[in-house]
């Protein structure tokens, strides 16, 4: 997944990301096994040079697209966490549930696309440093609510959320998004969390 050239300064940084969302419009148009570097760059707007300056191939663009999009969103779920802290168990996870359906759902091609790609183009250890990113977020979403739980309990009830959260999203996506059921299993997936959480706040198995 790493990159040739390293994006630190403004104008590299928007000639990666333009290639990015290149990729991205290619890739729900033609699939990825149909499009070309030349398709890229073109949509791109910049040269078949300069994307050999910044990725090997389409593979290692496929894969930065997706860590990129990933870590957009789990900023967007932390801002989540940051703001509703000090709120109910119950809340925090409707938010967390909420900001992942305006995500995808707000653009379900493209979240469609890159999640049957994901596996394909993403390396063992990247897909585990997403995972545990998510997990990470959950547990930081369980500390932050008001729900006082004790803390032996809260990484594994952050692994629970954040897999029945994850297959319940990614689902959706896949085979639903014509018919989303996100409008009527969203609250059937914050009470099974919930009804976790608060079993482990009582002590109950």
């Amino acid at each position: 997944m790493a990159t040739r050239k390293r994006p630190v300064q403004s104008r590299s940084q928007l000639t990666l990301g333009a290639l990015q969302e290149a990729f991205v419009r290619v890739l729900i148009t033609q699939g990825y096994e149909k499009m070309t570097v030349r398709e890229v760059v073109s949509v791109a707007g910049v040269g078949i040079g300069t994307f050999y300056d910044y990725v090997p191939n389409l593979r290692t663009l496929a894969a930065s697209t997706i860590h990129k999009r990933c870590v957009e969103c789990g900023t967007l779920l932390r801002a989540t966490v940051a703001e509703h802290a000090g709120q109910s168990l119950e809340t925090m996870v409707k938010e967390l549930l909420e900001t992942l359906i305006n995500l995808g759902f707000s653009r379900p091609r493209e979240w469609t696309a890159l999640l049957l790609l994901e596996r394909q183009v993403s390396s063992a250890a990247a897909l585990r440093k997403i995972h545990e990113e998510f997990v990470a977020i959950w547990a930081a979403a369980l500390r932050a609510s008001s729900a006082n739980l004790p803390e032996p309990k809260v990484i594994a009830l952050a692994r629970m959320a954040h897999a029945l959260s994850y297959g319940w999203y990614s689902h959706d996506l896949l085979f639903y998004v014509d018919d989303p059921l996100h409008s009527r299993s969203l609250d059937e997936i914050a009470h099974a969390i919930v009804d976790l959480g608060q079993r482990a706040s009582s002590g109950l198995p």
